[in-house]
């Protein structure tokens, strides 16, 4: 992906953290900032904005809350996406009925012939 570097500062424990991340996952560090500024830059401003205050004004418990309930939201996405992918796969093997009914009817009527 073609794109330019940019800069920024975090605090020791999130570059610490980020490190860890980008080697448990095999990705550079610059690819997981780049993904989460895609993903931050993409909200909307009133979004933003939240952010921004409850990083601010929430308490440590309120930004756990926060954070659980993402990744709820994040986890039941997946779900449906991956349900939606399955029912798609499992399309492709599900034989016409119209087809298998007279697949059936054909069976039937030569087992049964005099």
């Amino acid at each position: 992906m073609a794109g330019r570097s940019v800069s920024g500062y975090v605090d020791e424990k999130i570059a610490s953290r980020l490190t860890a991340v980008a080697r448990a996952e095999s990705r550079s560090p610059a690819n997981i900032v780049g993904q989460a500024l895609g993903f931050y830059v993409a909200l909307p401003e009133t979004a933003r904005i939240a952010m921004r205050r409850i990083e601010t004004l929430a308490s440590p418990e309120e930004q756990r809350w926060l954070q659980t309930e993402f990744v709820r939201l994040l986890l039941k996405a997946d779900m449906r996406l991956t349900q939606r992918k399955m029912a798609e796969e499992m399309g492709k093997n599900i034989p016409d009925a119209e087809d298998e009914l007279e697949k059936v009817a054909v069976e039937w009527t030569d087992n049964f012939a005099p």
